[in-house]
């Protein structure tokens, strides 16, 4: 740089800056002079990138002058939360859903309506109706906040619920139910801003099934500690002891040690609803069924002065005079029996947070809009503070690899395909998904495998879309990184995914990778699945079940082993178990 030598001087800071891991004082300087060499170099774009990252705002929009630039200029606006500037810019740019968003951020609901309601019949939502259903929720929502007794609002908010309802079986229909949840957890959203308990409800029953489905225990339970809480705050008691009950009943099957608690909250609530039955003057008979629930739940748990407090309640209502003498007998049956002195341990509280649902009716059109395009995509994460700083480096690296390509004219040659691939895969984030989609859906074989290599560092359930869809690829060579990344696919959602994939597949290889993987996801359900692979199967598979249960460290697989070490028949198998019983 100091004989000026520039072109050489830039190739060398792009190879320093592709070092991603290095302290920020010394990866910020070299920024700092790779900025100076594209503006030397008239690079004005390559520099602007390189000062979005540094957050030098001002510097970045000097370089980008002119038509072309608007859209980031746009993103450099949103970047410093100057929300009015960039919806006007996204217009100017032909991108409305980000415009949108952007009007709504800056609390200008007019404009936002205007802009939502213009979308609505954007041609390219014609065969996109989870997108569309999602465009009706956000113009219904703006709508209402703008103006609660708006008749177009809820029109629009009723069709969404439709759109959303259906979108979603679609997605159950064809087992992608991490689809369906996203619309169930909008239906929750729904919920939650309008005042009918019926689609928060919907919304949180079908979200609590999916996770369930899904064996996600825990999640579950979270669910159904937040919709409680919202039914408590709604003053739906009814719906609350029932959801208690079944957040028990749920408790006990998954051998999960809250059961009891649950049922101690069901019979207070059952009480509480008693008590609020007999205010409201409603029948009799409801009164009665929700005492004799909370006695129930009282006698689950040995709180038997409680459960005569209910009988003689019971005993005291308006009621049919055998009906009254036959509880009274019943409470007096339970005089001088003491509560057992128990704990009942509840959810722990770092599990009791607060849900922070992600805003996916704008991320998910914010992704439809930009349509997989890298660069796009890197440009929404190189100046975004919420992602960590290897992350926008690397971001960093796709937007300079891409604008390199595109000064050469290389920018849709097979060989810069395959390098974004890798880079976008080493991006780490979710939002890379999208596209390197768009890359596996080419007819160059070598950029399909370069997609599906990339997603071995994707840690989403999204990523065994493309996974299976490789796995059936007329290329041997995209076959084979589909079996590569199924063998480093292993994160607690990964489960379901690949259980699925050694049920489907009748390829050992491919059948065997899913079971090496199943191994080294630490949960209870991975363990009951290998015994039964290793009980069932023969062959390589029986020993690719062995070695992966061999190699788990679960405290709760040792009393499964044992019960299935118990029921065998077969000779070789019962050895097998009672020698993985010995190593644990």
């Amino acid at each position: 740089m100091n004989q000026g030598r520039v072109l050489d001087a830039e190739r060398h800071y792009r190879d320093l800056v592709g070092q991603t891991h290095v302290i920020n004082y010394e990866y910020d300087d070299w920024l700092r002079r790779l900025g100076e060499i594209y503006r030397t170099l008239g690079r004005s774009r390559e520099a602007a990138f390189v000062y979005l990252y540094l957050h030098y705002f001002d510097v970045a929009r000097s370089q980008l002058a002119g038509d072309s630039h608007v859209a980031l200029r746009a993103r450099l606006s949103e970047m410093e939360k100057k929300w009015t500037e960039a919806a006007v810019l996204y217009e100017q740019a032909k991108l409305p859903v980000h415009a949108a968003v952007a009007y709504e951020r800056a609390k200008q609901l007019p404009e936002a309506i205007n802009a939502w309601k213009a979308l609505i019949h954007h041609p390219g939502l014609l065969h996109r109706p989870y997108e569309a259903a999602l465009v009706h929720f956000n113009y219904g929502l703006a709508a209402a906040r703008h103006d609660a007794n708006s008749g177009e609002a809820r029109r629009a908010l009723v069709e969404a619920q439709r759109r959303l309802e259906q979108v979603a079986d679609d997605f159950e229909q064809v087992g992608e139910l991490e689809r369906a949840f996203d619309c169930f957890q909008i239906l929750l959203k729904l919920g939650k801003e309008g005042v009918q308990f019926e689609n928060l409800a919907e919304g949180y029953v079908n979200c609590i099934r999916v996770l369930r489905d899904d064996n996600l225990k825990f999640y579950v339970l979270q669910y159904f500690e937040d919709f409680i809480k919202l039914a408590l705050e709604r003053g739906e008691l009814h719906a609350a002891a029932t959801l208690y009950q079944e957040a028990a009943a749920f408790a006990s099957r998954a051998a999960l040690p809250y059961d009891r608690h649950y049922q101690h909250k069901s019979a207070l609530t059952w009480t509480k609803c008693a008590d609020k039955f007999v205010i409201d003057g409603v029948p009799v008979q409801m009164v009665e069924n929700a005492l004799l629930a909370a006695a129930s739940q009282h006698s689950a748990v040995g709180d038997y002065p409680a459960v005569r407090e209910c009988f003689e309640k019971l005993a005291g209502l308006e009621l049919p005079e055998r009906a009254k003498k036959r509880f009274a007998t019943i409470a007096q049956r339970y005089r001088g029996l003491a509560a057992p002195p128990v704990e009942l341990p509840g959810l722990p509280d770092y599990l009791k947070q607060q849900h922070a649902y992600g805003e996916i009716w704008h991320a998910d059109l914010l992704e439809w809009e930009m349509d997989g395009d890298p660069l796009a995509v890197a440009a929404s994460i190189v100046g975004d503070l919420k992602y960590p700083n290897g992350i926008r480096r690397r971001a960093l690296v796709v937007l300079l690899t891409l604008a390199d390509a595109e000064a050469r004219k290389v920018a849709l040659e097979v060989e810069t395909l395959v390098n974004v691939a890798e880079l976008l895969g080493e991006l780490q984030s979710y939002a890379a998904l999208s596209p390197i989609e768009k890359l596996f859906a080419s007819s160059d074989p070598r950029i399909r495998h370069a997609a599906v290599r990339a997603l071995r560092f994707l840690y989403f359930k999204r990523s065994f879309v493309i996974v299976r869809r490789a796995l059936a690829d007329p290329d041997a060579k995209v076959r084979e990184a589909a079996v590569v990344a199924i063998g480093g696919l292993h994160f607690p959602h990964a489960f379901n995914p690949l259980a699925r994939i050694y049920r489907e597949s009748t390829d050992g290889l491919v059948r065997a990778a899913a079971l090496q993987s199943i191994g080294k996801i630490e949960r209870v359900e991975a363990g009951e699945f290998l015994v039964m692979v290793l009980r069932q199967e023969t062959g390589a598979l029986r020993e690719a079940a062995h070695a992966a249960l061999a190699t788990m460290d679960i405290a709760d697989v040792v009393p499964i082993l044992r019960q299935h070490h118990e029921i065998e028949t077969d000779p070789s198998v019962r050895e097998t178990l009672g020698e993985l019983l010995r190593r644990h």
